[in-house]
């Protein structure tokens, strides 16, 4: 007999482990408003578009914080009630959209290298989470891997997503501690995954380890990756850059507004708060 979860183990699971897969997270509608919107990520990239590791003779695009995309990606999450699903998993009695995120990967690509979300942009807190979803079928094997309870450690340099090294850090030596070489050492971390079909979704919190998704020859990866925020989650600075990277947010061309104007008159500490960003039903 298959065990179902109650929303009370989900929100338990969620906090204990930082990650949680929900089959069938999206209905048949809801999925089809998640492939539109992804087609208009595609269509129309923002200056944060890039592709990585181009030397790979693959396809490995992202595209993220692109402002103009928000208001096509808001009939999905409110069709598939993500405000509400954020607040129980949280206690949260606000909620809102942080930003979206898109992956395109076409033919044998190599792993995604192991990171933390939360390196990459000036927020912490315990209500943050990144709702993953794949338009595609996805083995366990080809999955997203995360390293259990790790959202409850320590916050690592990033990865800088270049050359060879997986753990080659974003900021400079010493800024933060470098990412250890998980893949070297998988059996010394509790390692999950989960095969999905189209309309799971797996939850996570940023600070949680993770990476892979690697694919074969042939295949196509369409996921999309919707982060958003609540009552706890505070602003906290971050090293600036000063190497070359391959990740990052890049504005310097008119379009999608700058993601530093979100940020802008807030301290260490201080509420991440702006009134820009949309507020969503919480119950």
């Amino acid at each position: 007999m298959t065990q179902v979860r109650t929303k009370t183990d989900l929100a338990r699971s969620y906090l204990d482990d930082g990650v949680i897969c929900v089959p069938g997270l999206l209905d048949p509608e809801s999925l089809d408003l998640a492939e539109e919107a992804f087609g208009w990520s595609l269509d129309n990239p923002s200056p944060a578009a890039q592709r990585l590791f181009p030397d790979a003779g693959t396809v490995f695009y992202q595209d993220l914080f692109n402002t103009l995309s928000w208001p096509h990606y808001m009939p999905l999450v409110q069709r598939a009630g993500l405000g509400p699903l954020m607040a129980r998993l949280w206690q949260s009695r606000e909620v809102w959209f942080f930003f979206e995120q898109v992956f395109h990967k076409v033919g044998a690509g190599r792993r995604t290298p192991w990171h933390q979300d939360t390196s990459y942009f000036p927020v912490e807190g315990e209500h943050l989470s990144v709702v993953w979803i794949s338009l595609d079928r996805v083995s366990k094997e080809q999955a997203l891997e995360f390293v259990r309870g790790s959202h409850k450690g320590t916050i690592f340099n990033g990865a800088a997503f270049t050359g060879d090294d997986d753990t080659a850090p974003l900021y400079d030596e010493g800024a933060m501690p470098r990412l250890p070489d998980i893949e070297a050492s998988r059996a010394a971390y509790d390692i999950v995954s989960w095969a999905t079909e189209p309309g799971d979704g797996i939850i996570f919190h940023p600070s949680v380890l993770h990476g892979g998704g690697q694919t074969d020859a042939g295949e196509e990866r369409r996921t999309v990756s919707l982060r958003f925020f609540g009552d706890d989650c505070r602003f906290v600075s971050r090293p600036s850059v000063s190497k070359q990277s391959a990740v990052g947010f890049n504005r310097n061309e008119t379009g999608s507004r700058n993601v530093e104007e979100f940020y802008e008159g807030l301290s260490p500490g201080d509420l991440f708060r702006h009134p820009d960003f949309i507020a969503l039903e919480a119950a």
